[in-house]
């Protein structure tokens, strides 16, 4: 997630630059054609040009605005991981007098966020192409495995116990949420609390529940492709035909600099694509990308805030952003 109030022109220009060659090679055609050759039958009426321009925008405008709704759905479920997680801590901390029996529940809950992270980062859905434009450059140059990081994290957090039940399961943090719920059973069983306050930890884990779902559905449906795919083409098609209509034009206004096709189309491409990559950036917000939810930080907030229930001596620091990024 981007923190600062401006791109970084080293994150903006690499992902927008080559959308001008389009528009290049076709202005370049136009301008030996119609300035340098002499065939001006080539030159299209501007209207038309006009009114795909209108449409391709209301276009791209839907992709967007379909984009940013997956984005933002995104961050309002972890929004609501986080409310959900200071709740089990608070009830965790108030109803079970137990410390270790709490202290392993809480800690076996920060590891279940920093699962559900780690597995939403899993198997990016795009090609190794799209992962390399526009993930960041602190994920790049991360070398550690899905299996490498999984490990760190459940040693960390797990009883030795905990840690051989679930090492070897394909969906841990699902898992570690059904072990919430035999934990909390067993403690009702044992009279440790009653049905009433078990139902409503069971709530909790529900929602939980609710929001890895919603997670899951985001990363494994993703932005449906005849609407990208449509959205490239369309901006692509528009680009190409523009110089045709803008040549006439521009040599009636100013026919000693015929030439000035070439910035004026360039100009207006660049803005068209640059709205088309808008969506691209934010259709998947689990990919790694610089523009994605920042799960990382969430996570350690999440962590932070119930050491800090426990009151715990050694708390981690919660994560800053790095050259005005924050994953």
């Amino acid at each position: 997630m981007y923190t600062t109030r401006f791109i970084r022109l080293k994150y903006l220009v690499p992902n927008t630059v080559y959308t001008i060659f389009i528009p290049m090679v076709s202005s370049l055609l136009v301008y030996i054609l119609y300035v340098v050759l002499g065939y001006h039958n080539i030159a299209i009426p501007l209207l038309p040009i006009t009114l795909i321009g209108t449409a391709v925008s209301f276009y791209v405008g839907f992709k967007n605005n379909s984009s940013y709704d997956r984005m933002w759905e995104a961050r309002r479920i972890w929004g609501g991981i986080t409310n959900s997680s200071r709740m089990w801590g608070t009830m965790v901390l108030q109803l079970i007098n137990d410390k270790d029996i709490s202290t392993k529940l809480i800690r076996r809950h920060i590891a279940w966020c920093n699962m559900l992270r780690l597995q939403l980062r899993r198997n990016k859905v795009w090609s190794e192409t799209y992962y390399q434009r526009y993930t960041s450059p602190l994920q790049r140059n991360d070398e550690d495995s899905f299996e490498q990081k999984a490990d760190r994290i459940l040693n960390k957090y797990l009883t030795p116990e905990d840690y051989a039940q679930v090492k070897k399961k394909g969906n841990i943090a699902s898992y570690l949420l059904n072990m919430q719920n035999a934990d909390l059973k067993a403690l009702k069983a044992n009279g440790v609390i009653d049905a009433m306050e078990y139902m409503t930890m069971c709530n909790i884990i529900q929602e939980l529940y609710n929001n890895q779902g919603g997670c899951e559905r985001i990363k494994n449906y993703p932005f449906p492709r005849q609407y990208a795919v449509f959205s490239r083409l369309f901006v692509d098609v528009f680009m190409f035909i523009l110089p045709f209509g803008l040549i006439s034009q521009i040599v009636e206004l100013t026919p000693t600099v015929p030439w000035l096709i070439f910035p004026v189309c360039l100009v207006v491409a660049w803005i068209f694509n640059s709205m088309e990559q808008v969506g691209d950036f934010s259709e998947n917000p689990f990919e790694n990308a610089v523009t994605d939810v920042p799960m990382s930080a969430m996570c350690r907030s999440i962590a932070v805030d119930l050491q800090e229930m426990m009151d715990e001596q050694e708390i981690q620091e919660r994560l800053k952003p790095i050259n005005g990024i924050l994953m």
